[in-house]
């Protein structure tokens, strides 16, 4: 049993939930604290992808079979040519059964219901913004806007791109995040049946112009798509007269089918742009009682489709190293969380981020050079590189003591 009494948790996303769910199966009394009034788009938000090593480090905490209830096994990833043209085909079977875990689209508010089942709504304090937090003698103490405190032996930074707690621990001042170039409008939409979107696979499209465009299935009646567009090809995009469905199909209306059909068929409100930013990799996620998880300490662009993964493995393995940690010992523990995980993370930000840079090429000449190296080495080089980096053993490295592993799913 763990000896650590109480964590405090700033943030009710992916990885402050994570956390908290992996702490309460040590033993270690939580309170979550969300800032915004309601959960808001995390039970409504879009879809995204859950790879192998995600479930891999649900499957620590007992929720990994629970998630992938809900979301549907992609089978293939599959990059095209704003033509048309295949130009790496990734078969998934292998890698899951390999890995004994699936890769999975699902709606962000499968995974977020889960997580707070796990947590349970009684532990998640909303509209509970924090304004800082010191330490005393007897442990860490948060400070909210309404004039409220909590006390706790340790405190979790959970709260995004933007942290307080991260701003808190650098005396007041930390540098905006890193700006990617490009946005993404996200959204979901009903477009039932198999001949437009077949299920189990990921589509992943370059095009020229900065340019990009994602989809799958989520559902037996909704389809996830990003349409990824970056600054200069954005400033052709008219949403000051145009609705952000009629540019964005302005905007894509030579790309091959479906992409046409998926924008004409999603509602307005349902169409979300959200400017891509991250951090350079760097340390300092901890300071005495205090330490960052998932975009507070490492936000990541969406290109390798980690951001999640790498807050939900955070999130547990700072858990169970806090479980067997004695009150004492907390900074150094947090320190030890950080040289664990630091490297891991950092390459995913470092990857994620070149392959981001890709997809800014205007001049026709190197899309198509581009295109040529997708080509020649995206079904080789590139998808062992891929999954070296994904399933890198450091996780599996990492201490860990939890309950016994559910059985592998496969699917």
């Amino acid at each position: 049993m763990a000896t650590i009494g109480k964590a405090l948790v700033i943030g009710a996303g992916i990885g402050g939930l994570t956390t908290a769910a992996g702490l309460l199966r040590q033993g270690i009394e939580c309170e979550v604290f969300e800032a915004r009034p309601s959960p808001g788009r995390l039970l409504t938000g879009g879809g995204f992808m859950l790879w192998h090593n995600a479930f891999l480090a649900l499957r620590r905490i007992g929720l990994d079979e629970a998630v992938a209830a809900g979301a549907v096994r992609m089978r293939f990833h599959e990059f095209r040519s704003d033509s048309g043209r295949r130009l790496a085909r990734w078969p998934l079977d292998g890698p899951t059964q390999r890995a004994g875990a699936p890769a999975c689209a699902l709606r962000r508010s499968v995974l977020h219901t889960v997580l707070t089942e796990a947590v349970g709504e009684h532990r998640i304090r909303l509209g509970r913004r924090l304004t800082g937090c010191a330490e005393d003698a007897d442990g860490v103490v948060a400070h909210f806007e309404d004039g409220s405190t909590a006390r706790g032996d340790v405190l979790v930074g959970a709260d995004g791109l933007r942290s307080t707690v991260r701003t808190s621990m650098r005396g007041g001042f930390e540098p905006p995040p890193r700006y990617a170039g490009y946005t993404a409008w996200q959204a979901v939409t009903r477009l039932p049946g198999e001949s437009l979107v077949p299920t189990g696979t990921f589509f992943n499209l370059w095009g020229k112009g900065g340019l990009r465009f994602l989809y799958c299935r989520l559902n037996e009646e909704e389809v996830y798509w990003d349409a990824i567009t970056s600054d200069r090809a954005a400033a052709g995009i008219d949403t000051l007269r145009l609705t952000r469905g009629a540019a964005l199909s302005a905007a894509y209306r030579d790309w091959p089918d479906p992409v046409g059909e998926i924008i004409s068929s999603t509602g307005e409100e349902a169409i979300l742009p959200v400017p891509i930013h991250d951090r350079p990799p760097a340390g300092g996620w901890s300071k005495g009682r205090v330490v960052l998880v998932g975009d507070a300490a490492h936000p990541m662009t969406l290109n390798l489709s980690q951001g999640a993964g790498q807050a939900i493995e955070s999130g547990v393995v700072l858990a169970d190293m806090l479980g067997r940690c004695e009150p004492d010992d907390v900074p150094a523990t947090l320190r030890a969380f950080e040289e664990a995980r630091r490297p891991r993370a950092a390459d995913m930000v470092t990857t994620s981020w070149r392959i981001g840079t890709l997809g800014l090429a205007h001049s026709a000449a190197l899309c198509r050079l581009r295109d040529v190296m997708m080509y020649a080495f995206f079904d080789s080089v590139a998808r062992a590189q891929s999954y070296s980096l994904m399933l890198d053993d450091r996780l599996e490295r990492a201490p860990l003591r939890t309950a016994e592993p559910l059985g592998r799913r496969a699917g």
